[in-house]
């Protein structure tokens, strides 16, 4: 098995990550992918605008058009922080510990790297595959990453078959640039717009019901 993991606070999930993860089954051939919705990220010191069982509610109403997309709550029940090598090593765990796996980030999160907790440790238990975000700097952020994090471009037929058949590393799809984000969406809501072309269906009528986000 071929897993992807793809952890966020999900305030909400949207299009974008959606494509994201269109893009990892497809270039790294994987079986499935595990959206794991954050408890208490480490790294976000604010609070979330939603609570946790809103936010996850959310990410299984958009996923569940594809069976490859699996909302995931293993990080719910662990006490303190949602450390990211804590939801690797229960995610391989959970596999049988024989599945690859594949963390799928943004390069600004995976410029933070060297700050996470036992961040050494990934290189032996999965590979990454990092997607560019609007704005940033490719180069700049990839260079100050030490010499051994810096991800390898992916993009044509030859890059993708060579990360389907390798065991670690980390890859970068450059060309990877959604717009949409989380803040944008709660912006609109608050503000009385439409959000049709920012999230599923299923989870723009939920935000509507619930009234999620107007204040």
């Amino acid at each position: 098995m071929r897993l992807g993991l793809l952890g966020g606070t999900f305030d909400p999930v949207h299009l974008g990550h959606l494509e994201l993860a269109g893009r990892a089954l497809r270039i790294a051939q994987l079986d499935a992918i595990y959206f794991v919705t954050s408890v208490k990220p480490p790294h976000k010191s604010e609070r979330t605008h939603a609570n946790f069982l809103d936010r996850h509610a959310m990410v299984a109403l958009a996923l569940r058009g594809d069976p490859r997309l699996i909302p995931s709550s293993i990080e719910c029940d662990r006490e303190g922080k949602s450390y990211s090598i804590d939801t690797v090593l229960q995610l391989r765990r959970l596999a049988g510990g024989t599945a690859g796996i594949f963390f799928l980030i943004g390069l600004d999160a995976f410029a933070e790297l060297p700050t996470w907790k036992e961040f050494r440790r990934f290189s032996e238990l999965c590979s990454f595959i990092v997607f560019s975000r609007p704005g940033y700097d490719v180069e700049l952020l990839a260079n100050h990453l030490p010499e051994e994090l810096r991800p390898k471009p992916v993009g044509n037929a030859e890059q993708a078959l060579a990360l389907a058949e390798s065991g670690r590393g980390a890859y970068l799809v450059a060309d990877f640039a959604s717009p949409v984000s989380s803040t944008a969406i709660r912006q609109a809501v608050r503000a009385g717009r439409s959000i049709h072309n920012l999230v599923p269906p299923d989870v723009e009528e939920y935000i509507m019901k619930t009234k999620l986000y107007l204040s």
